[in-house]
């Protein structure tokens, strides 16, 4: 590959010359800007959920380790018209789990970042959750992307004081006193310029300010799910040296690192880089290499109990399969299920409406309520999902579906 560097004025000027809106573009790599790589993963013509007879939802997934900060990303990667098409169908996506904003606030006042006179910047704050979880004493201030959301937000707040913002995280017009505390749970891997934001974060910062940024890495990412570390969803992947060197190039000095228990997120408290401090990065490229491909034994290790259980089910039989997302397209990347030579037919039941009455890749998809009363003899229900399986299991029980004929893929489930 060639040393010339790629500036992201470059890509901004082709994007808006475009003839027709583009799902994807091309950038340099987000961290370091180098335009040498390896592509490490390829999903050809990768669906997004649900046919379209209108706009194609279907692009090639294609992650790339840069070959001189290490950093990990997708390339090309989503325009935000290409976010909207693409994830239309995705539903509530980026829902924290159960508890979590419970532990992360206990977390920051365990730091003592929400004592008197404190406020507290969201980034990502969706519908305001997480904030209306903060302390009465505390200012609470919100951006995201998602008009409404935040509209959302505001009629679930009623008198409760939340300062919402609307924009881009790059550049949203802020309003007030610096934030004394800013929060980025699990948002800054679903960037395309994760370095740009972090300006933004420190232009709007004091010395005083916090930043709290909290994303999943490599070297936590091995599960027994076939969706792996790569999240789709995800357009910049961090390591540990990754997710510090993007923090530097972004203006911010980390002062703790900490990985969570139980789950793969990796936390971050920083404050704002000194004036006129030099920027140094860790490189730690043959680390990161060797962490990626202990990564993917355990992946493609994965992918054969899977594909394992998929050879296990009755031959020549009707297939239905609960789930019409992300998950049945990587059964379709990953497996044999949907191959040519297989005799099974199949039909798709997802509980989600937007997705009734459509098909995927040519099946159709219907309610789960039409399994109700259907004659099992010479049929199974494959659950097609991680997090939701045993839920799906318990539904399907729900519709009279028997035990014996539901078809499990995963042994356990983990958080992640």
């Amino acid at each position: 590959m060639s040393d010339q560097k790629l500036t992201w004025a470059q890509v901004d000027s082709f994007i808006g010359n475009h003839t027709s809106p583009a799902l994807t573009f091309h950038r340099p790599c987000p961290i370091c800007g180098s335009l040498k790589f390896k592509s490490v993963l390829e999903l050809n013509d990768f669906q997004f959920y649900s046919d379209s007879a209108t706009e194609p939802k279907r692009v090639d997934i294609r992650e790339n380790m840069c070959m001189e900060c290490g950093a990990l990303y997708l390339n090309p990667c989503y325009s935000d018209h290409g976010f909207q098409v693409l994830f239309a169908e995705a539903g509530q996506s980026y829902g924290s789990t159960e508890g979590r904003p419970t532990e992360q606030i206990d977390w920051l006042m365990s730091r003592d970042l929400l004592g008197g006179g404190s406020s507290l910047l969201d980034v990502g704050c969706y519908e305001g959750s997480f904030l209306s979880r903060l302390p009465s004493h505390v200012r609470k201030l919100g951006v995201d992307i998602d008009q409404p959301a935040i509209e959302r937000g505001r009629q679930k707040a009623h008198g409760e004081s939340i300062e919402f913002f609307h924009g881009d995280f790059e550049h949203f017009e802020f309003r007030g006193d610096s934030p004394t505390v800013i929060t980025m749970f699990h948002v800054l891997e679903h960037l395309p310029r994760p370095v740009q934001v972090l300006k933004k974060l420190a232009a709007i910062s004091t010395e005083d300010t916090n930043l709290v940024v909290e994303v999943p890495i490599l070297e936590n990412g091995k599960t027994n799910d076939i969706n792996g570390f790569f999240s789709v969803q995800h357009m910049t992947h961090f390591t540990r040296a990754s997710l510090k060197n993007a923090l530097r190039l972004g203006g911010w000095m980390v002062l703790e690192q900490q990985e969570q228990p139980g789950y793969n997120g990796c936390r971050v408290l920083a404050k704002k880089l000194p004036a006129g401090e030099p920027v140094g990065l860790d490189v730690a490229l043959a680390k990161d290499w060797e962490a990626l491909t202990a990564y993917f034994v355990a992946w493609y290790s994965a992918i054969n109990h899977v594909q394992s259980r998929i050879r296990a089910m009755p031959s020549e039989e009707k297939t239905v399969i609960w789930g019409g997302g992300a998950h049945t397209e990587f059964l379709y990347h990953t497996t044999t299920l949907f191959s040519t030579d297989s005799q099974h037919q199949f039909l798709i039941v997802d509980s989600d409406t937007l997705k009734h009455g459509k098909t995927w890749r040519g099946i159709t998809i219907s309610s789960p309520d039409i399994l109700r009363g259907a004659d099992w003899g010479n049929m199974n229900l494959l659950v097609s999902s991680y997090g939701g399986q045993s839920s799906i299991v318990a539904a399907a029980r729900g519709l009279c579906v028997p035990r014996e004929n539901i078809v499990q893929i995963y042994d356990e489930v983990h958080r992640y």
